[in-house]
């Protein structure tokens, strides 16, 4: 884990991020923020959207299902 606080950015600017480490921001003692570098971020969005399908696939995997040739028709 890797932690720096405002001083730090202060003192260093950007070369205080890691550009490849999650880095948690301490201001006051406490966790402030987390930056993640962005491909990280980008999974992590991914993996939500996944999540939510799933979970949305699930919900209705009990409902009636409509024949194909019902629901759209073939001419």
């Amino acid at each position: 884990m890797t932690t720096i606080t405002l001083q730090d950015i202060k003192s260093r600017g950007a070369k205080a991020i890691s550009d490849e480490k999650v880095v948690y921001l301490i201001v006051n003692s406490q966790t402030k923020s987390v930056l993640v570098p962005p491909a990280e971020y980008e999974m992590l969005l991914a993996a939500q959207e996944e999540l939510e399908d799933i979970k949305a696939i699930e919900s209705r995997k009990n409902e009636a299902t409509v024949p194909f040739s019902k629901a759209f028709s073939i001419s």
